[in-house]
């Protein structure tokens, strides 16, 4: 029974195929739909646009460690002047105690009672006892700093250890994080010859359909630095997108808001998943022109983050897409991988 069942099947198929080529035609199987080299392009701006969030995450992360590493080295530095410090300090204050120690040995030194037996009256043994008191306690503060500055030599010691255990960890993950670098670098240089091949391969009308009319409509905001940066960023309209580029004239989509908010006397970092750590929380719902909109790769995960725009009301976004594409007024739903978005003001 099943193997007829499946011999009727392969005659339907068959029959099926016949009649497409008797048409002249391809059978498309049910609901598969054509490819759209506009969106199969936007895709790999996207992985281009990831790549290059990795790449800037990994180039922070080495600036970090180099940083670090500059530290651990100046506390090495620091940890050894005060053991030498100290060591000179010893020597000094140990030939005072070998003066002290010869002197006892001697017999120069006295106590109370031997001023006592040597004293002609109260007044004489006074005087005697207190220099000789004051001979003691100078003695005793001799061997106090000796001991003080031979502790300071061997905890500056220590910790010059410790430092420089660290100088050497600090240096190897500068080492690794140098070779992170590259290999981001490198895909991400894969990734953009990727692009522009797709680019070079759209037709007119795909390419028309891309970059589509620029948005020219007046958008405000709320009053204050967040206008101020919606202006600022709605006056790049027209601008080229280029990879890595913080403005004036070309932009990528970090760059756009990050200089747009320069011009309203703010910073934030320079990658769209450092701005994505910014000024605080805002849910969708509650979304006003200024605030800054971000995309992953649809797994939710911040770290996947690769995309920012600001949002100018209305539903809609401006921001530098990806090469190919100019800054303009679009769709919130970009991707359609929206993840969040951040207040910097207002």
């Amino acid at each position: 029974m099943g193997l007829q069942r499946l011999k009727r099947s392969v005659e339907v198929a068959l029959a099926a195929s016949a009649v497409a080529v008797v048409a002249g035609t391809l059978a498309v199987p049910a609901g598969a739909q054509p490819s759209d080299p506009v969106k199969e392009y936007q895709e790999l701006g996207a992985e281009a646009a990831k790549a290059e969030e990795d790449l800037a995450e990994a180039e922070m992360a080495h600036d970090a460690n180099q940083a670090e590493l500059d530290r651990a080295k100046e506390s090495v530095a620091q940890a050894k002047r005060i053991e030498d410090g100290a060591l000179r300090e010893q020597e000094e204050l140990r030939g005072e105690i070998d003066r002290l120690a010869g002197s006892a040995y001697r017999g120069a030194r006295v106590d109370e009672f031997t001023a006592a037996l040597t004293s002609n009256g109260p007044d004489e043994f006074l005087e005697r006892a207190t220099m000789l008191g004051a001979l003691a306690d100078n003695n005793e503060k001799v061997l106090a700093g000796y001991n003080e500055a031979l502790a300071r030599a061997r905890s500056s010691r220590e910790q010059a250890q410790e430092s420089e255990l660290r100088a050497q960890q600090a240096t190897d993950e500068a080492a690794r994080l140098l070779d992170e670098v590259q290999r981001r670098k490198d895909d991400l240089d894969e990734r953009i010859g990727e692009v522009r091949q797709a680019l070079g391969e759209l037709g007119d009308s795909d390419r028309e359909r891309l970059q589509g009319p620029v948005d020219t409509g007046a958008y405000l905001g709320p009053p204050g630095a967040a206008n101020t940066a919606l202006q600022a960023a709605l006056s790049k309209r027209g601008s080229e997108y280029e990879w890595g580029s913080k403005g004036p004239t070309t932009f990528d989509c970090s760059g756009l808001t990050q200089w747009a908010y320069k011009q309203a006397g703010i910073s934030i970092p320079p990658s769209s998943r450092t701005q994505w750590t910014a000024g605080t929380p805002v849910s969708r719902s509650q979304l006003q022109p200024g605030d800054l909109v971000f995309y992953d790769d649809g797994s939710g995960d911040p770290s996947t983050i690769h995309h920012v725009a600001m949002y100018v009301g209305g539903g809609k976004v401006v921001d530098a897409p990806t090469e190919g594409q100019l800054v303009d007024v679009r769709s919130v739903e970009g991707d359609g991988h929206y993840i969040g978005a951040r207040r910097i003001a207002g």
